[in-house]
């Protein structure tokens, strides 16, 4: 089943997230393109930081890639995100 993660950055500038921005997109050409399962990826400002929406083919797919690469570089960055809630997807749809 799909599942919908989202995380919080509560303090973090906009230079802060185009930088983690950059290096996610880097990530991502080294690995030679998104994620396995990764099925749509939004984020928005929140108070004085961002928040993180994926929604992704399985829970474990997600949790893999927040746990193993996103949490990696948000620490080089030095942001602390709030912890993952995980959300079953019902359904998705894209136009």
């Amino acid at each position: 089943m799909a599942a919908l993660l989202q995380l919080s950055v509560p303090s973090a500038t906009r230079d802060q997230f185009d930088e983690l921005d950059d290096r996610v997109g880097q990530a991502m050409a080294t690995a030679g393109g998104p994620p396995p399962g990764l099925m749509a990826h939004v984020v928005h400002p929140e108070g004085d930081g961002f928040t993180i929406t994926q929604v992704w083919r399985t829970e474990a797919e997600g949790l893999a890639y927040v746990d193993n690469v996103l949490h990696a570089l948000l620490a080089d960055l030095h942001l602390t995100p709030t912890e993952t809630t995980i959300h079953p997807v019902w359904s998705f749809a894209r136009p």
